[in-house]
């Protein structure tokens, strides 16, 4: 049986609390109670409420990542990486409360260590949708004259769909939006 420190306790008892409560209502002396830690032990790992929020959020994306990798380095064709990809993507993101109340929540709008996390999130994904991208074309699955450009476009159409689903909480069926996402990326829109 794996032995868990205080610091990852602490990190999961927070993520719990702010995923409850969310960052505003929550104290480091919440946090504290609920881990059965005292107080100075929290302060042993972290310097602050935003600081222990930030590496909650961190292990959030940390976790979609890892998800993600997998589904890249899978021998599937590259189509069916890309469409595991955007169902992966977003139905894990529909379950990481803290991180997209982080989106929804105007006090955290100046809160520029998660703007950091999002930026960097982007980033790597940009990589990881390019490198499905390059496997479609070497495979000839895929015509693409920009690959960057592409990776980046399926992106923000990805976090287009973010907005009705997660943050304005608007119950549909996220599968089927995306099969038409989906459809419309591999065979557009012009008539044939």
């Amino acid at each position: 049986m794996a032995i868990t420190s205080s610091k990852d306790i602490i990190l999961e008892t927070a993520r719990n609390i702010f995923q409850r409560f969310g960052f505003a209502k929550t104290s480091i002396g919440d946090i504290a109670v609920a881990a059965r830690k005292g107080r100075r032990t929290v302060y042993t790992y972290f310097t602050s409420k935003e600081e222990i929020y930030k590496a909650v959020i961190k292990k959030e994306v940390n976790g979609l990542k890892d998800k993600l990798s997998e589904i890249i380095s899978s021998e599937s064709i590259a189509k069916e990486n890309l469409k595991d990809y955007m169902v992966t993507r977003m139905m894990t993101i529909n379950e990481l409360a803290n991180y997209y109340d982080a989106l929804r929540n105007d006090y955290l709008k100046d809160f520029k260590i998660i703007e950091k996390i999002r930026e960097d999130f982007d980033n790597q994904e940009i990589e990881m949708i390019s490198k499905i991208l390059t496997k479609g074309v070497e495979n000839n699955e895929f015509v693409i004259d920009n690959i960057n450009l592409t990776a980046k476009a399926i992106l923000v159409s990805m976090k287009g769909f973010e907005i009705p689903f997660f943050i304005e909480k608007i119950n549909q069926n996220i599968e089927d939006q995306l099969n038409s996402l989906i459809d419309i990326l591999f065979n557009g829109i012009l008539k044939m």
